[in-house]
């Protein structure tokens, strides 16, 4: 780990304060913040800017109160404002112990029992409990037992296994061990005996027919905590085959790999979830202090005011390391029979075969993008994560399909079967450039490349444009684009018949009407495929 990890931690913790504090709201004890997209279609002004789960922020400040360390140990402020965000969750919840699920946009999920914040709650009040006054305590008490009565209800009944009732278990779990709950933590025990038995080989736990990057930080966090608080074993393995999952699909700068994900996105920076949990393990523990020593740690976190910094702080483990494969400058990895992965040098990049039926859910996205490449001095370049009904954003379009039957890796890339038409994609890194190959076979297809380009960036062509995106539509032919289209100081040399499209925005599941948020928009780079392969070459604009 960092050389003194559990201090620069806290210090981490720390320089959010300020920051976080100026959301806090006097007169409701609630944390208000900006909604980052469109306002919810019928949102009332006053459900603007608030999520329960902004509360959850009250672990950390707890964390900073207690710890002797903390250049905030007994400043009776954050004592108390911690308190008051406590007390406006318990303000929020019904005579079961549910809360109204309200995001920043005003849209509205439904009553539920919030496991993320119902647990950032939990150990608030663990750490607080002797400095809390009786009436503060006494109702945070009842809060936290109606949530946690409902929570386990949900866990003895929840059926399949999925990322939620895995988290509430744990809670769960850790609730009786404090609050002297056994009827808690037997469906607890039981649940978390069923997430081990339903993870893949590979080490995720499907989702929408396969992997989630993002989600699967939420099993394993859950499940390293839950081993932490009960001593059970049997997770452990479970555990090692996640971080072997993690430290494969991970960017040099520790922004997880999208390509496989079946539902989030890719979103630049390091997201500290499951860290906790992959320090039981060696590779886990080398592959955490990687991230931490990134020069970039600190500022890639947006708050660092977070209940899972809060829980490494309090739970990491040190111990023996295994190397991970980011410690090499130069590899080729295949991953189990549906990736591979690549770096050289400051290229890194994925192909994906992995392919599953299109979900009915509207968390799960089209299986449709199967290439990524990212460069130390640009990030990610090609690439960006899966939509919903949108064809552009498909790798390949063939045989009236958008969505491939089935994909495998063949040779050096990988193969995905459309209808007759069987597509290939290879990446060839050498340290000086990336080239991005193309091909079908059967019937001709159509080659797109989703280009990582936004508002206020500059594009350059050979033909002579030079162009700072705005709001301006563009739709650029080969001839338009000429030899090369610059972005961010790299040049793409495209294949004859070329065209470029600014902007194509994808679908967002998360926004109750699927609208897209601000700056989500990408340019997508497309080509025919017909007999002869295609290739798309990316190097620095000075060679």
């Amino acid at each position: 780990m960092m050389s003194e990890p559990k201090s620069e931690l806290l210090h981490l913790m720390a320089s959010g304060v300020e920051e976080c504090l100026e959301t806090f709201d006097e007169s409701t004890g609630r944390f208000i913040t900006e909604p980052t997209g469109p306002i919810a279609p019928g949102a009332r002004p006053e459900d603007l800017g608030w999520a329960v789960t902004n509360q959850d922020v009250m672990y950390a400040l707890a964390t900073l109160y207690i710890e002797p360390g903390s250049p905030h140990h007994g400043d009776a402020r954050i004592l108390e404002i911690a308190g008051r965000a406590g007390d406006a969750v318990r303000d929020a919840q019904d005579e079961q112990g549910r809360v109204e699920f309200i995001k920043p946009d005003g849209s509205k999920w439904g009553m539920s029992y919030m496991c993320w914040t119902n647990y950032a709650w939990l150990e608030t009040w663990a750490l607080l409990r002797e400095h809390l006054d009786d009436g503060r305590r006494l109702r945070w008490e009842e809060g936290l037992t109606l949530a946690h009565e409902g929570q386990a209800d949900e866990v003895r009944n929840a059926g399949r296994v999925h990322n939620i009732p895995c988290w509430k278990s744990m809670s769960c779990w850790r609730a009786g061990e404090l609050m002297g709950r056994e009827d808690w933590q037997r469906p607890a025990e039981d649940y978390m005996a069923q997430c081990v038995e339903a993870q893949d080989p590979a080490g995720y736990w499907p989702e929408h027919g396969g992997p989630t990057t993002g989600y699967n930080r939420v099993y394993v966090h859950a499940m390293g905590l839950y081993h932490i608080f009960s001593g059970d074993e049997s997770v452990l393995p479970a555990i090692e085959a996640a971080t072997d999952f993690h430290q494969t699909f991970t960017y040099p700068d520790g922004s997880d790999v999208e390509t496989i994900d079946g539902r989030v996105k890719y979103g630049a920076g390091i997201h500290p979830g499951g860290l906790v949990s992959m320090t039981l393990v060696p590779r886990g523990r080398r592959y955490a202090r990687y991230l931490l020593e990134l020069p970039g740690f600190a500022e890639d976190l947006r708050n660092p005011v977070t209940s899972h910094l809060a829980s490494l702080y309090h739970y990491m483990r040190d111990g023996d390391e295994a190397p991970i494969n980011l410690d090499e400058a130069s590899f080729t990895k295949q991953y189990h029979d549906w990736a591979i992965v690549k770096r050289d040098g400051p290229w890194f990049g994925c192909l994906s075969a992995f392919v599953c039926p299109p979900s009915t859910s509207r968390w799960g996205q089209d299986r449709q993008q199967f290439v990524s490449l990212w460069h130390q001095d640009a990030g990610l370049l090609i690439g960006g994560g899966n939509s919903r009904n949108q064809p552009e954003w498909s790798t390949f379009v063939a045989g009236g399909r958008y969505v491939p039957d089935s994909g495998a890796v063949a040779d050096d890339g990988v193969a995905l079967d459309y209808g007759d038409v069987r597509c290939g994609l290879s990446l060839e890194l050498d340290g000086d450039a990336a080239v991005i190959r193309a091909t079908a076979e059967g019937s001709s297809a159509v080659n797109h490349l989703v280009l990582r380009v936004g508002r206020g960036e500059r594009l350059v062509t050979d033909s002579g444009r030079d162009v700072t995106i705005g709001e301006e539509s563009l739709r650029w032919s080969g001839r338009e684009m000429g030899r090369w289209l610059e972005v961010r100081g790299f040049r793409i040399l495209p294949p004859p018949g070329a065209d470029l499209l600014w902007p194509s925005a994808p679908f967002n599941p998360y926004a109750i009407d699927g609208a897209p948020p601000h700056g989500s928009e990408a340019a997508v780079l497309s080509a025919p495929v017909d007999g002869e392969p295609v290739q798309w070459r990316i190097q620095p604009a000075g060679e």
